[in-house]
């Protein structure tokens, strides 16, 4: 299947949402990882926050970290040239099955500030994908 590019559903959404490229099914208690093919490019003061969306959630589906956070240097990274990835579980009681191509979660960019003082973040640049700072 083609990729589709994450699109807003209407003209004030906040949210870009986000297809899987493939079917899936999730049963109850099991979770699964969607590699989307997307990436995205911030400024360093930027960050995407990824949820369910609604339809999906109200269907006890939820990304397993609960909100994904997508920082700025994601993007092209040595580990996984920041491919956008969803881990989904399913706390619901019944099956819970996707197309390609159907709408599973939302992206939401946003600007940050920064706190006054020492910032302790200015540290090596990413090496790595998910949890790369450490524990």
């Amino acid at each position: 299947m083609e990729i589709q590019l994450p699109s807003r559903g209407s003209r004030h959404s906040a949210g870009y949402d986000l297809h899987t490229p493939t079917a899936f099914m999730l049963v109850p208690g099991a979770t699964t990882v969607i590699v989307t093919d997307l990436k995205a490019y911030m400024l360093p003061d930027e960050v995407l926050s990824v949820f369910p969306r609604s339809s999906v959630g109200l269907r006890g589906v939820m990304l397993s970290n609960t909100v994904g956070i997508v920082d700025a240097d994601y993007y092209a990274n040595a580990d996984n040239d920041g491919n956008i990835r969803l881990s989904l579980h399913n706390i619901g009681p019944e099956p819970f099955t996707a197309r390609a191509g159907d709408r599973i979660a939302q992206a939401v960019f946003t600007r940050y500030l920064l706190a006054d003082g020492d910032d302790f973040a200015a540290g090596p640049q990413r090496q790595g994908g998910h949890g790369h700072t450490g524990r």
